[in-house]
């Protein structure tokens, strides 16, 4: 080679010491946080559903630090009905490799939120790992496994009653739920569960999670149920949790996030007489909860460090740790410049859903101060409404920011067929219209409160 090409290279590498190549990032949402015809047909290209309002604003975060969507970030939408395993294989690795080919990098980081995390771990613990991952970046993930997916998979029930505030997530939950029973519609509650939402077994409890559903006895003893003699394991956790040595000998850089000072759900009380013709309940009827204030809502510290690596905690519930990360991710992702970011959307702490089942017409205004503000008309939408689309029959809507206390929506049947409305605010207080069949041309004037 000639000796100036030489030089010329040489200067080219000094040029470049110190300044780390910026590697890709495949970010992997959390449950409900994918949306698109392989869930639900009709519902177009992948996207975040009626989790935008949550994942949106942080791939703001990602992009204010210079990275560029389908450019060196991409998401990695996978079909959250499935078990992790199952979404690995068919999303995630493949969400992996197009990174690598668009990027020309050996390797990704890889930055999850919640039950992403999950199925982040089913692929680099895997016999299909591809040493590919650079860092592995958890954010509110239930390694260990959360006792509130013991409700849903045990008894088709929300774990927000009572006095238990309601989070988004359990809103989300509600939602899609709702939208399986319609799409099943021959079908009972638990049935939709155990054949079309298999991933959310895989958020149960696991064994290092310990011994979480308790009873009292006849002499008011507390009893716990251990967990080898329960009907419902976390077999895929269990797997992943004894082998979690695997993440250090694959050189695997590990940073877990959390949150704390929320009101999480620890232990779960039952009542082991209660007998269902359903199968609910096999372990016992969910009466009480005992909770601790060392997690987000959802997940415990302890369950997320259930794995060892760099560990951040912050005051924040699920959602809002994905805004309140973003100086510890610019670290852990080496952006050394200053970056600017944008404003986004602040932590909303009022929204409403709104599940209607029916063929008509719908307005939702708000009347704050006098303003008469048009949210949604069937066609346009306000920047804070979200609407997803099952069929002209079905449809929900996600309204957020805006106080419930002014908020009116006004339907008119288009058919004479059955009409259902069912609204949900912020603290999971309910509210249900129901008619055998709808009167054409009627206006159905409701409010949002």
């Amino acid at each position: 080679m000639h000796p100036l090409f030489v030089t010329i290279g040489i200067l080219e590498l000094m040029r470049r010491g110190g300044q780390e190549i910026k590697k890709p990032i495949v970010f992997v949402p959390g449950l409900y946080g994918s949306m698109g015809e392989d869930i639900i047909p009709g519902t177009g290209e992948w996207g975040f559903g009626m989790a935008a309002s949550i994942y949106e604003p942080f791939i703001q975060i990602l992009m204010d630090m210079g990275y560029e969507k389908d450019k060196d970030l991409f998401t990695c939408f996978y079909d959250w009905r499935k078990d992790c395993a199952f979404c690995a294989q068919e999303y995630l690795q493949k969400t992996i490799d197009q990174a690598k080919t668009q990027t020309k990098s050996k390797k990704v980081n890889l930055i999850c939120h919640s039950m992403g995390g999950l199925v982040a771990r089913a692929y680099v613990q895997g016999q299909d790992y591809g040493y590919d991952v650079e860092q592995l970046i958890f954010i509110g993930t239930p390694n260990g496994g959360a006792a509130n997916a013991y409700y849903f998979w045990a008894g088709g029930k929300l774990p927000y009653e009572k006095n238990i505030k309601s989070s988004i997530f359990s809103t989300l939950l509600e939602g899609y739920l709702w939208i399986l029973e319609k799409k099943y519609k021959n079908e009972n509650t638990m049935e939709v569960i155990y054949k079309h939402l298999q991933g959310v077994k895989d958020l149960l409890p696991s064994k290092t999670y310990g011994d979480y559903l308790y009873y009292i006895d006849h002499n008011q003893n507390m009893k716990y149920i251990p967990y080898e003699k329960m009907n419902h394991h976390n077999n895929f956790l269990d797997e992943l949790n004894e082998k979690k040595h695997i993440l250090k000998n694959r050189k695997i850089k590990v940073t877990l996030i959390g949150g704390k000072s929320i009101d999480t759900n620890q232990k779960l009380q039952v009542d082991r007489r209660y007998k269902s013709e359903e199968e609910k309940w096999k372990d016992g009827k969910v009466v009480s909860s005992s909770q601790s204030k060392e997690g987000d809502g959802t997940v415990l510290l302890n369950s997320l460090c259930e794995i060892e690596g760099d560990t951040y905690v912050f005051e924040s519930n699920h959602t809002d740790i994905l805004q309140k990360c973003k100086f510890i991710l610019q670290e852990k992702l080496g952006i050394k410049e200053v970056v600017s970011y944008k404003e986004t959307t602040p932590s909303f702490n009022e929204y409403v859903s709104i599940l209607v089942s029916g063929k008509g017409q719908i307005w939702i205004k708000s009347y704050d101060r006098g303003d008469n503000i048009l949210l949604y008309d069937g066609t346009k939408r306000h920047k804070d409404v979200y609407v997803q689309k099952m069929d002209e029959k079905n449809i929900w809507i996600f309204i957020k920011g805006f106080s419930q206390k002014y908020l009116y929506m006004e339907y008119i049947p288009m058919e004479k067929e059955p009409i259902e409305i069912m609204i949900r605010d912020h603290l999971g207080r309910k509210k249900k219209i129901q008619e055998r069949k709808g009167y054409m041309q009627q206006a159905y004037k409701i409010s949002l409160s």
